[in-house]
């Protein structure tokens, strides 16, 4: 069998069409079909929902029948696992996993099987418990049919034994979808793939953001996230360690009560590889998401360590860098020098580093024309909150809004978790933003839902990492700026 290469990421999500054809043009496999090929990549990037992404693939017979990975990848991995697809680690020991040391802990029957096959290929024969774990694969339009039966299956056979089991969002507002226009058939599927979490014991968290609601373990401890911001905010900002899971990995970690201890999980993989000099004073979440995109495309797999960054970075900053990071490239874990807690408990070393580079505004701003896709004149819709929007900057965007009105034709959501919307809705700020006439969406946000077949063309957004998925994956034209910038071309 021939073998196709490539020395590129792949993200699963937006980088592949469902017919299996790669769609970025900015890809060197543009164009090509992975269908029944022999796959040698350094693994995926992007969405940690690619695992589901795979399977549907499999399913349909349009997967590669073989994946060699340059690194260890729990998405892809877990894809190839649960779509039976012949898939190697290059480099990788392999560790024969005794499946006695699973039963033994209460593993049992295809659960161990499956934790057995991804420890060996993972070279671990070390299982932790998983006592915190965030399930990404939520949204239907993220999984589709394929994972919705997989879902299914599992939960009808399954509870958790995971202590604290948070959900990643939705596809919709699980409580304002129809006056918001969700289509009725898809509202029905997204509804049961909710109750089959809750039914098997998951918190209805249903949000990307579940540090800003209480709901993460402590510093310095292990863990098993998957939602892709969620992975690189915990690693680099809360201490946590975790890999970047997959949504299908958590789901069998959260059933099996157990993970694999192996990658981020061990102090020595947690050191960076390569120094980054941000010579740019940054300005605002949107410079942050505009550092995180670029890093992303730069780093290849490594562990950054960022200098120059003098005043301490808000929680909204943070966010912004460690999605943009996750959803451009591959970034779970990065050290600011003087910020993050292991760069301050002098846990890092440098002695790793292999290159150094420099960010300017310059790559600031060549980041940013990437991202602009669109044609002002034909916005009709303004989204915010990609991680969710935090009560700070639900606060910011009503201020903005009050006294004044959204034009016509153009729809505004502020996307946060339920938690936020309730406070929000208590001081005021949802009051304000409906009185402009926008909406405060909880549970989902504009990548998850279905805005394509909501009619939407063209959306504006402050999110860098809305800004990678939406072209393809939503069929949107972006418009990208700051939340002032974009309010201010909308009200009247």
């Amino acid at each position: 069998m021939d073998e196709l290469r490539t020395s590129q990421p792949i993200s699963w999500l937006d980088d592949v069409d469902p017919d299996g054809v790669v769609i970025n043009p900015a890809h060197e496999l543009y164009g090509r079909s992975l269908a029944g090929v022999s796959l040698r990549y350094p693994g995926a990037s992007g969405s940690t929902v690619g695992s589901d992404r795979i399977v549907n693939l499999a399913v349909r017979g349009r997967a590669p029948k073989r994946i060699r990975l340059e690194r260890a990848d729990p998405i892809t991995l877990w894809g190839a696992i649960l779509g039976k697809i012949d898939v190697e680690i290059l480099g990788a020991p392999r560790t024969p996993v005794d499946r006695g040391r699973l039963e033994a802990l209460g593993v049992t029957g295809e659960v161990a099987d499956f934790l057995a096959r991804a420890a060996e290929l993972l070279g671990t024969d070390e299982f932790v418990p998983a006592d915190h774990v965030q399930i990404a694969g939520v949204s239907y339009k993220t999984i589709t049919d394929t994972g919705l039966e997989l879902r299914r299956y599992w939960g009808s056979r399954y509870r958790f034994r995971a202590k604290h089991v948070t959900i990643n969002p939705a596809g919709m507002d699980l409580e304002d979808w129809r006056s918001l226009g969700f289509p009725e058939a898809f509202a029905q599927k997204q509804q049961e793939i909710i109750d089959i979490y809750l039914r098997m014991g998951a918190t209805p968290t249903v949000t990307c953001t579940p540090y800003l609601t209480g709901a993460m373990p402590p510093p310095f401890t292990d863990a098993f996230l998957s939602e892709s911001s969620v992975v690189s905010y915990a690693n680099s900002v809360l201490g946590i360690r975790t890999n970047r899971e997959s949504g299908l990995s958590t789901l069998l970690y959260a059933i099996a009560g157990y993970g694999p201890r192996y990658g981020l999980h061990l102090p020595e993989n947690r050191q960076p590889r390569l120094e980054v000099r941000v010579t740019e004073a940054l300005r605002g979440p949107v410079d942050f998401g505009l550092l995180g995109y670029a890093l992303g495309t730069r780093v290849h797999g490594r562990i950054p360590y960022l200098t120059g960054i003098t005043s301490r970075p808000s929680v909204e900053e943070l966010k912004a860098l460690s999605a943009a990071g996750a959803a451009s490239g591959s970034i779970d874990l990065y050290h600011i020098e003087g910020v993050t807690p292991e760069a301050q408990a002098h846990r890092v070393s440098l002695d790793r580093v292999e290159e150094t580079i420099e960010i300017d505004r310059a790559v600031l701003e060549d980041a940013k024309r990437t991202l602009n896709t669109g044609r002002p004149e034909e916005l009709d819709l303004v989204t915010f909150g990609c991680p969710h929007a935090s009560l700070d900057e639900v606060r910011e965007i009503a201020a903005y809004l009050e006294g004044k009105r959204i034009r016509s034709g153009v729809t505004l959501w502020v996307c946060t978790s339920r938690a936020v919307k309730t406070l929000s809705d208590r001081l005021g700020y949802v009051a304000t933003v409906e009185a402009a006439g926008g909406h405060v969406v909880a549970d989902t946000c504009m990548v998850v839902s279905p805005i394509e077949e909501m009619g939407h063309r063209t959306t504006a957004t402050s999110s860098a990492k809305a800004g990678k998925y939406l072209p393809r994956f939503c069929r949107q034209n972006v418009i990208f700026d700051t939340p002032q910038e974009i309010l201010s071309r909308i009200v009247v």
